[in-house]
């Protein structure tokens, strides 16, 4: 089911109920219609989330609701994203729920609330976003005088119906205070009663458990994985700052110069320019840096270093989520796949970052380009050709003894970063395989039950739902 249509329909609910008067007089008054309405506007935030990412018309208008909703009620309220995870289904069964409720309740056809034609921007949310003080006075005395009536007729039918049944005589008293009582409840109305109260969404509870095992290991295992992140993470940080620490000098201004050593017979007094020269091409080296660092980058490598900081706070709180002690067993016994994927793409990508610096060779092979370097002295058509003048091998040789003490360094925490990565990729890979499949059995039996806890409440009945489908060691605990 796709999650933008679901965020557009939620949408369209939310704005119908707010451009319809008498829905809106109902909301202020009625306890259990607010609820209904705070949960829509929680799963619009859920939508708008980076996990779903859902926009009206590219705009968020979940806040906007939330506004409305203030408005209207008078009451304040926290909006907020649910903390259990919800999939796209059980989102539309909350809808659906939701549509039902008003319908029943407040007399309004499905198709009213439903209907998806009429655009709308956050500025017809402002213009319906208010209830007008005659509207309500109206309204109450409207639906008083209607509670009178509809009292003093059952009233007269039962005294009717008493005189032509002289035996019933003795349940007078008893009819008439059945008249009254009904009378003060449909009064109790303006206190917010209507609608009674509406079963809990089954699906939003944290004791229902839709999976069909409990993997024993799993709390451990999330712990592990946490670590191997965390230490992935770090060797990875380590790394590329320690390579922007480590510089090689390529002035050839200064003696010490490796430059020195990769063109030993240049004139340097004499005007030049720097060009790559290949067997197929030649090309002028724009700009010649003259440090570097180990890796032969000109950069700080600033940007790598904000990328691995940034993930590896990220890192950390998903650390921090696995490693909390959870209640809800949905949470304790299973992991996001979403967060997996994630994890995943990020560790593949350090993975190919950290292979390349594992040993000296393969670092000394980001200098590969050096091999085709050579100069053009001005008043020359032609660069100096690389034969007899680019002296690579001496000049890597060089490198590699001047810093050995770097290099082993470098390929330590590269060795330990590559290898790290592949345990954190492991894991995930483990995580997924013992990760709980969905009991689909028990979800349709859910849906089934919350119709019929659903219907009773409409109709004023109490109904059961069976205890078998929450968690018997949530129930335990709690």
């Amino acid at each position: 089911m796709d999650n933008k249509k679901i965020y557009i329909s939620i949408s369209h609910l939310m704005f119908n109920v707010i451009k319809n008067n008498k829905l809106k007089y109902y909301l202020r008054k009625d306890e259990a219609f607010r609820k209904e309405v705070i949960k829509l506007i929680d799963l619009l935030l859920l939508l708008e989330s980076d996990k779903f990412k859902c926009r009206y018309n590219r705009k968020k208008i979940a806040a906007e609701f939330a506004k409305a909703y203030v408005k209207i009620t008078k009451v304040s309220n926290r909006f907020e994203v649910p903390e259990d995870e919800m999939n796209s289904e059980e989102i539309y069964a909350e809808y659906s729920r939701v549509v039902g409720f008003i319908s029943e309740n407040y007399k309004t056809t499905r198709k009213t609330l439903t209907n998806e034609e009429e655009l709308f921007t956050i500025e017809d949310i402002e213009l319906n976003g208010k209830l007008s003080a005659d509207f309500v006075k109206k309204m109450d005395e409207k639906l008083a005088d209607e509670a009178k009536e509809k009292a003093e007729k059952e009233a007269k039918e039962k005294a009717e119906k008493e005189k032509t049944n002289p035996e019933d005589k003795k349940t007078t008293a008893g009819a008439e205070n059945f008249n009254q009582q009904n009378f003060n409840q449909q009064q109790n109305f303006f206190g917010g009663n209507m609608g009674g109260n509406m079963p809990q969404n089954i699906f939003m509870n944290p004791k229902f458990y839709p999976f069909k095992t409990k993997p024993k290991y799993m709390p451990i295992l999330k712990k592990c994985f946490t670590l191997l992140m965390l230490l992935t993470i770090i060797f990875y940080v380590a790394l590329i700052i320690y390579v922007g620490t480590v510089r090689v000098d390529l002035d050839y201004k200064n003696d010490n110069s490796l430059i020195h050593v990769l063109f030993p017979e240049a004139k340097w007094e004499a005007g030049f320019e720097y060009w790559i020269v290949t067997t197929s091409a030649k090309a002028k080296v724009s700009n010649f840096s003259t440090n570097v660092d180990i890796f032969a980058k000109s950069t700080t490598n600033i940007g790598s270093i904000i990328f691995a900081i940034f993930y590896l706070l990220w890192f950390g709180y998903i650390g921090y989520t696995f490693w909390k002690k959870q209640d809800a067993s949905r949470l304790k016994f299973r992991v996001s796949g979403f967060t997996l994927l994630i994890v995943a793409v990020f560790v593949f990508f350090l993975l190919f970052e950290t292979a390349g610096s594992i040993s000296n060779d393969l670092v000394m092979k980001k200098w590969n380009s050096y091999g085709s370097l050579s100069i053009k002295l001005a008043g020359e058509e032609n660069p100096i050709p690389i034969k007899d003048f680019n002296y690579y091998d001496n000049f890597i040789a060089n490198l590699t003894s001047n810093y050995t003490s770097e290099l082993k360094v470098i390929t330590s925490l590269s060795i330990c970063a590559f290898v790290s990565s592949i345990l954190t990729l492991m894991g995930a890979i483990m995580l997924v395989i013992i990760n709980p499949k969905k009991d689909v059995q028990k979800i349709m039996k859910a849906r089934t039950e919350q119709a019929n806890a659903t219907m009773a409440a409409m109709q004023g009945k109490h109904y059961e739902i069976d205890p078998s489908l929450f968690d018997e060691d949530e129930q335990n605990n709690n």
